[in-house]
């Protein structure tokens, strides 16, 4: 059996599994499956060590270093804003990284604020925005924005998000023919002043998440362009509070948390 190094981490709820993987080790040693069904084994809630993503910490020409992000479901995505917050406190305590700078990422180059376990991240704007357009979802119609933070989201104005049933209807919209064949992200946010309380059905997870960084900053995108809010903006999620500051760059600021170093073994 082969030992799999990781850390776990979580930014306001939002938890992952880092593993270093700069020196190819879990490539080469993962030889009986892909790296994809390996993510999915091991951020299995009940047969793993169980997570909402998996970060993989590799080697870079350009920067200090590369993050490559696997959602729950194996699959790959270009872009993980909670988890980049969390592969930035991981990297400074590997040494690293100073208080500032850029990595790596499929998405591009992210760049980065630290302070004491407080990480912003700096990302481009959005793109493919699409503003107040409706459609139907089990014979209700819905007025929703889309827009792309490097993943792809759908923001849905809500009178008061404790009352919806987020799996239930953040899968039917994940899935809806407006968004194949990728699917999106769905958040349903409720302003209040210069804050918002945001709940996010992630793809990939197939399931409410306690935070989605990309989800809080979307929302509150969206949020500032129909004057709804100012910018900074406190983005209240079920796993603590995100700051999003949009400017002609988008900022998304919040805490950062070391839960567990572990071991996974493969045959």
């Amino acid at each position: 059996m082969k030992p799999i190094f990781f850390t776990k981490m979580e930014g306001t709820g939002n938890n992952f599994l880092v593993i270093d993987n700069r020196n190819g080790y879990l490539t080469v040693n993962v030889v009986s499956q892909t790296v994809n069904e390996f993510v999915k084994d091991l951020a299995n809630c009940q047969l793993g060590a169980g997570s909402d993503g998996v970060i993989l910490l590799e080697q870079s020409a350009d920067y200090p270093f590369e993050m490559r992000y696997f959602n729950r479901d194996g699959s790959e995505a270009v872009a993980c804003l909670n988890g980049a917050r969390c592969v930035v406190s991981y990297a400074f305590r590997l040494g690293l990284l100073r208080d500032k700078g850029r990595f790596a990422s499929a998405s591009g180059p992210i760049g980065y604020y630290y302070r004491d376990g407080d990480v912003s991240i700096e990302v481009p704007p959005p793109v493919d925005v699409k503003m107040n357009f409706s459609f139907t979802v089990s014979r209700k119609k819905y007025s929703v924005n889309f827009l792309r933070v490097g993943v792809p989201h759908c923001v849905i104005f809500v009178d008061d998000p404790e009352k919806v049933d987020v799996k239930t209807l953040g899968k039917a919209i994940r899935n809806h023919k407006t968004f194949k064949p990728e699917g999106t992200n769905v958040d349903f946010v409720k302003v209040e002043k210069d804050n918002m309380h945001v709940r996010t059905y992630e793809r990939g997870v197939e399931d409410e998440t306690l935070s989605c960084g990309s989800g809080a900053l979307a929302s509150a995108y969206i949020a500032t362009k129909l004057f709804m809010v100012q910018s900074p903006v406190i983005c209240r999620t079920s796993g603590g509070e995100l700051i999003a500051t949009i400017k002609d760059k988008l900022y998304l600021e919040g805490p950062t948390r070391y839960v567990y170093d572990g071991v996974y073994y493969i045959e």
